[in-house]
């Protein structure tokens, strides 16, 4: 009979056991359904953020064919370089940077307005590419060439009789004014305009996303909380009622704590909370210096490369075959004394877009200063230079355009090319001598380094 007591407080220990085993499966469950769905964010994140890069990939393929394509067709028609036609056709036929970006995009985006601006965007790429072809046969038929002399892929584009009826010098003026007036433009700023939206779109999705996986961890966190909470009111009952029931258990876990039994188990979850905690934290922190160092590169206000990006770019293109350009805005002090400094940060944006619009994506457009643009053109020799005159008169015409609002804006430019007589050992300083010479002349245009002055 004295063994009854003993048989009793071990049939409540029991049970105590069964439901200290059925809190603890199903606080157990309940921390890897949190952690389930905490994973399930982050695998949709990364999902999100792959089709975000490739779609980013996509959309600069197709926007530099379609400026590669023009600017080759350019060179054709300016410098009529046979191999300049050649690398045109080659784009079109075997590289096909566009048409293999949209596949791409139809593939992962298919159906979306994503797809569909890329999609658009080829459409007039290809209408401009039309254009681009008649204009090159002009400038064959303008350089004289006959037979098969004219690239094959010319050959079977047909002139009209009106342009056929045009003398050499005539064909050579309309195939330049194809590709450089304002129709040409307008094509090239639309494509810009779609590959922009789809960018723009890109960029809202991942927002999205991001939001989504914030709001899932918020109540993964919050209900892990109420987990541990429980957890923490169920061990104090058991706590309790060991107490209550026996010594020894209670002093084993006394002894458990007092070693961190328990305090491991639960730092291994917290230890794989920090994990993830802290991947997120470090994919932040390397999106922040990425951040960082596109600031340390560009002007905030023009968004172009700043003048410590413009040297360093100029150190690791020494010797090589470019062209230098200094430009400086005429009369800006003018436009803040009359306008205010706002019209004059204005002014400076406008100069910083049309300049950029101009040049290539491989070219280095940097504000050195103030209202001092410098433009290093890469992989450019003297023999360009009529394309860098077309150019320059192009930039000076949207500049006078004030259907913006602005002022008319003109400027003073020196160029320098690597080839260029009677150099010094720096091509910026040979510019800005040409710039000087620019000045000299009343400004609003623009001199080469070596010209008679």
């Amino acid at each position: 009979m004295e063994k009854q007591p003993g048989n009793q407080g071990g049939i409540r220990l029991k049970l105590l056991n069964r439901i200290m085993i059925s809190v603890t499966v199903a606080l157990a469950v309940a921390l890897a359904l949190i952690a389930y769905s905490a994973i399930r964010g982050f695998n949709r994140l990364e999902e999100a953020t792959d089709r975000y890069l490739l779609a980013r990939m996509n959309i600069a393929d197709m926007q530099g064919g379609s400026d590669y394509l023009t600017d080759r067709v350019r060179t054709y028609i300016v410098t009529g370089d046979e191999k300049s036609a050649d690398d045109f056709f080659h784009e079109i036929e075997v590289t096909r940077r566009r048409d293999l970006a949209i596949e791409s995009m139809e593939s992962l985006l298919s159906g979306t307005d994503t797809a569909r601006y890329l999609v658009e965007a080829l459409q007039k790429s290809n209408a401009l590419a039309d254009i681009e072809r008649y204009a090159m046969r002009l400038a064959a038929e303008g350089n004289g060439l006959t037979g098969d002399e004219i690239p094959k892929q010319l050959q079977t584009v047909s002139l009209t009789e009106a342009d056929l009826a045009l003398s050499k010098d005539e064909m050579l003026d309309k195939a330049r004014e194809m590709v450089f007036d304002e129709t040409y433009q307008t094509y090239k700023q639309s494509i810009r305009d779609d590959t922009a939206r789809c960018e723009d779109i890109l960029i809202g999705e991942m927002e999205a996303s991001h939001e989504e996986t914030a709001r899932r961890l918020e109540t993964a966190l919050i209900l892990q909380s109420i987990v541990i909470t429980v957890v923490a009111i169920a061990v104090g009952l058991f706590v309790f009622c060991y107490a209550r029931l026996v010594i020894q258990p209670i002093q084993a876990m006394v002894t458990a704590i007092s070693e961190d039994a328990y305090a491991e188990e639960h730092g291994a979850y917290e230890l794989r909370f920090v994990s993830r905690a802290y991947n997120e934290a470090l994919k932040e922190s390397m999106q922040n210096q990425e951040q960082l160092a596109y600031k340390a590169s560009h002007d905030a206000l023009t968004d172009l490369y700043n003048r410590g990006a413009f040297e360093k770019a100029k150190e690791k293109t020494k010797g090589r075959a470019q062209a230098m350009f200094i430009v400086d805005v005429d009369r800006f002090k003018m436009f803040n004394d009359e306008y205010g400094h706002v019209m004059g940060d204005l002014v400076l944006q406008k100069v910083a877009r049309t300049l950029k619009n101009h040049f290539r994506e491989e070219d280095y457009v940097c504000r050195y200063g103030g209202d001092e643009f410098t433009v290093l053109m890469v992989h450019a020799t003297s023999e360009i230079r009529p394309m860098v005159e077309t150019k320059l008169e192009s930039i000076r015409d949207a500049l006078l355009d004030t259907t913006d609002g602005l002022p008319p804006i003109t400027l003073s430019i020196g160029v320098a090319f690597s080839d260029r007589p009677d150099p010094t050992d720096d091509i910026l300083k040979d510019a800005d001598t040409a710039l000087y010479v620019t000045k000299e002349r009343g400004k609003d245009g623009y001199s080469f380094y070596g010209d008679p002055k």
